[in-house]
């Protein structure tokens, strides 16, 4: 599911999605972690994001930041989650992924809340997922999820990777996602139940199972010496057409989520 060290990917405030966001290590550290079965990263930085999916309004966090890597096969962060590789191969990665997903508060809804508009906790998400390299430097994959709490949601994910071979030492990469939730996890996050929306003065809102989003990231690693660096994140994420139609989305959200990040990093 990526290398060695990884930083945020934060559809969790977009669309929601998994976090696919990563950051390589310069050539000198691959060949030295090659060397070795266990790769640590620990660091600190700051996150600029939506408030709750679909929200036009922002929220700032302090984010830290741990990682964990044995051969490439078991992979844990504190932003990705886990992902143990069983297939492992030269071509074809799969296997086992456990994720969360951020709920939305009522600090985070604001005036919605007091209209009745529900307030979500975290949730847990457990899945699977298979990626194919074609050539060195480009990754295409898929991933099924659902969350391990009863709420009935479940989500897919596709998506193409492409690790920019320039600017050296600076390791950076491009990457396209596309999200599809069933109907629980749509209306999880865009219903708007009768009661709060005739409080609100909009129609109420029961979307069905779809597309929710399309996600462009663009991550980079700055290395300042061997074993620190600075990562970066850029996500912008567009609404799909019915989470764009809720309410929520259309009087007081907007479709086009972004997302920023940065971290300092320390890994050996």
């Amino acid at each position: 599911m990526g290398t060695t060290i990884k930083i945020l990917v934060v559809s969790l405030a977009c669309v929601g999605g998994l976090p696919i966001a990563h950051a390589q290590p310069t050539q000198e550290n691959a060949t030295q972690n090659e060397r070795n079965d266990i790769t640590w990263a620990i660091g600190a930085g700051g996150m600029r994001s939506p408030a709750w999916m679909g929200s036009s309004r922002t929220r700032y966090d302090f984010l830290p930041y741990f990682a964990f890597n044995w051969r490439d096969i078991v992979e844990l962060n504190v932003t990705d989650g886990l992902s143990i590789d069983l297939l492992h191969g030269s071509v074809w990665h799969g296997g086992l992924i456990g994720t969360w997903r951020r709920g939305r508060s009522s600090r985070d809804l604001g005036a919605l809340a007091k209209a009745g508009i529900a307030t979500l906790p975290h949730t847990l998400q457990a899945g699977v997922y298979l990626e194919y390299v074609p050539v060195k430097n480009l990754t295409m994959g898929i991933d099924l999820s659902h969350d391990i709490q009863s709420t009935g949601a479940a989500y897919g994910n596709v998506y193409i990777e492409w690790d920019i071979p320039v600017l050296k030492p600076v390791e950076h990469s491009i990457k396209l996602n596309s999200e599809f939730m069933n109907r629980s996890a749509m209306r999880r996050y865009f219903s708007v139940p009768a009661d709060p929306a005739a409080t609100l003065g909009v129609q109420a809102y029961q979307p069905s199972a779809g597309a929710s989003g399309t996600r462009l990231s663009y991550e980079a690693f700055l290395p300042t010496s061997r074993s620190t660096g600075f990562a970066l994140g850029l996500h912008w994420t567009q609404l799909a057409s019915k989470p764009a139609a809720s309410p929520l989305v259309r009087s007081y959200g907007d479709k086009t989520q972004r997302t920023y990040l940065a971290a300092f990093l320390v890994h050996y």
